[in-house]
């Protein structure tokens, strides 16, 4: 409490912008605010930096950024002679303000900073920093975050976020910097507005990497044919979606209207997570008013890395998981890959990665095609370290497909993230290959089911709302690395292996019959992530399992 009370007393005497010290003034009398707001400084980690905006060391505002940005451009300086970061953002509150204004700290400490000139996706950030050559990238987002979030993302100069290395290196040049006592460099850098010629040159490099089916003319054709609706969920992807499609062939797409416009507000979708079935209501408005025509419903959030999607079937719209997309996308590019077309092949050792926590159906998918499947930690970043990893050993060919459970999708060698744009061509050249053969995606899975064995998985989560319950989320996971699920299991799936990941701070069980238990606290919200994953004999018995494995799992976590 007295490091709390300290830095606010700080933070009072300082000439703030106005916002922020009227916040400290309406906290005043509230210990517990004060406490949440100024117990530490905000964890910056692999993500660089992510939480609510306000006033407060543990809170993102202007103040948190300039700190941050300082300890950045100190590190950039002493590591390279001319150094330059470019610096995107997108559609939420503030994001431009801050990209702004953390393009002038970066300049004022000699870093030239390339600044995007509108909303910009992740991914298209991550290919700049190759594109132009330079050292690193910020991204100003919160991703799929509610309103009151924002952050603030780091790139090195490969276009990957920075690992857990650079991380900590990086967060000992913050720690030494005084946001609010700082001197310009002698040398000063620039701030230059980009102009289209980056976007340009994205949209140019995902459509090198399109994955036809058949001869191009004839998905050309059928692409004409699928019918898409398409929301932005009022984020930076758009313009991007839009001119990916138009590229591809895609001809009859229709936008949701209300989700068009960029809108940090969300004032349709006050959550604005693909993941969410409600991030859709406004689009199913749209397919009533149009008679139900689409084919296909697609999404992307807030800062375009993840995208959603939803498929009509036969009996009306189905809302797929980031696991069925990923398993669909990795079975049509093995698929495609196997037969050669238009030079595409599976010749080396073509490997594809997972994270842990996304479907085990992939690993038998890979089996399949001679593919091996390797699974990571979770973030997408430890995918892409994995990729870089395989670039250095001259194998940057043998790269074939990267996906997490959480919407995240990667083909190609273009960006280093994850790319709901990509995705987005993906998915429509797999739902027109399946409309021109009288099916859809529904049918297709259940044909991959059929395969390979029925899946369902489920990701849960225990949700906490104070800084302080972190100590409950960490005794919680201490329990399980004692063996308390063990303890209580199930007689029809006993434990047959457990995983302690402590490092890592996540747990994993094996059950009988193939079913899995993992168990993660959040890397960037108050949450305990909860994933199971079942197998059955029929698609009902999986969705049964997996539901009980669910609910047996949550009570001894809660102990209940």
């Amino acid at each position: 409490m007295e490091r709390a009370f300290r830095e606010y007393t700080r933070w009072k005497g300082e000439n703030l912008p106005a916002d922020l010290a009227a916040e400290l003034d309406l906290m005043a009398q509230n210990q517990d605010e004060i406490y949440d707001r100024f117990c530490k400084d905000i964890a910056f980690g692999t993500s660089g930096l992510r939480g609510k905006m306000g006033a407060g060391t543990n809170r993102i505002n202007s103040v948190v950024l300039r700190k941050a940005t300082l300890g950045i451009a100190r590190y950039l300086t002493e590591r390279y002679q001319a150094p330059a970061v470019v610096i995107g953002y997108d559609t939420r509150i503030n994001s431009e303000d801050y990209a702004r204004a953390v393009a002038e700290v970066y300049a004022a400490k000699g870093v030239d900073a390339y600044l995007f000139s509108e909303p910009t996706p992740v991914p298209v950030v991550s290919f700049a920093v190759r594109h132009l050559g330079i050292n690193g990238g910020i991204m100003l987002t919160a991703s799929h975050n509610t309103k009151e979030y924002n952050g603030y993302k780091v790139y090195d100069h490969f276009g990957n976020q920075i690992d857990k290395l650079k991380a900590a290196l990086i967060e000992k040049y913050i720690d030494d910097e005084d946001p609010f006592c700082w001197q310009p460099s002698e040398r000063c850098g620039r701030v230059i507005t980009l102009d289209g010629s980056v976007r340009a040159a994205y949209i140019q490099a995902v459509k090198r990497e399109t994955l036809w089916w058949d001869e191009p003319e004839e998905c050309r054709r059928a692409l004409a044919d699928l019918k898409v609706c398409y929301t932005p969920l009022n984020g930076s992807g758009y313009s991007y979606v839009m001119g990916v499609l138009e590229n591809l062939g895609v001809k009859n797409i229709t936008v949701v209207e209300s989700q068009q416009a960029p809108d940090g507000n969300f004032p349709t979708c006050p959550s604005p997570n693909p993941e969410n079935d409600h991030v859709y209501e406004e689009a199913f408005r749209v397919c009533e008013a149009n008679d139900h025509k689409f084919d296909i419903i697609i999404a992307t959030d807030p800062d375009s890395d993840r995208l959603g999607l939803v498929v009509r079937g036969e009996e009306g719209y189905v809302h797929l998981s980031g696991n069925q997309v990923g398993e669909l996308m990795f079975d049509y590019v093995c698929r495609c890959h196997s037969e050669g077309i238009c030079g595409r092949d599976l010749s080396g050792k073509k490997v594809a990665f997972k994270s842990f926590v996304s479907s085990p159906l992939a690993e038998e998918i890979g089996r399949a095609y001679g593919v091996e499947v390797r699974n990571v930690f979770t973030g997408f970043k430890n995918i892409v370290r994995e990729i870089e990893q395989m670039k250095a050993a001259g194998r940057e060919n043998d790269f074939l497909f990267g996906f997490e459970e959480s919407l995240g999708y990667l083909y190609g060698d273009y960006t280093r993230d994850k790319d709901g744009i990509m995705a987005a061509q993906m998915v429509c050249l797999m739902a027109a290959e399946q409309k021109a053969a009288g099916s859809d995606l529904i049918r297709k899975l259940e044909s991959i089911y059929g395969r390979y064995g029925y899946t369902e998985s489920i990701a849960t989560s225990i949700v906490f709302r104070q800084e302080k319950d972190r100590e409950k989320m960490a005794a919680m996971m201490e329990d399980l690395f004692r063996g308390k699920l063990k303890a209580c299991q199930r007689e029809d799936a006993p434990v047959r292996r457990e995983f302690c990941y402590r490092q890592q701070k996540m747990y994993c069980a094996d059950l009988d019959g193939g079913h899995r238990v993992i168990v993660r606290p959040s890397g960037t919200e108050l949450k305990l992530k909860i994933y199971i994953f079942a197998k059955g004999q029929s698609r009902d018995e999986a969705i049964d399992m997996a539901a009980g494995l669910c609910s047996w799992a949550r009570n001894i976590l809660e102990d209940k």
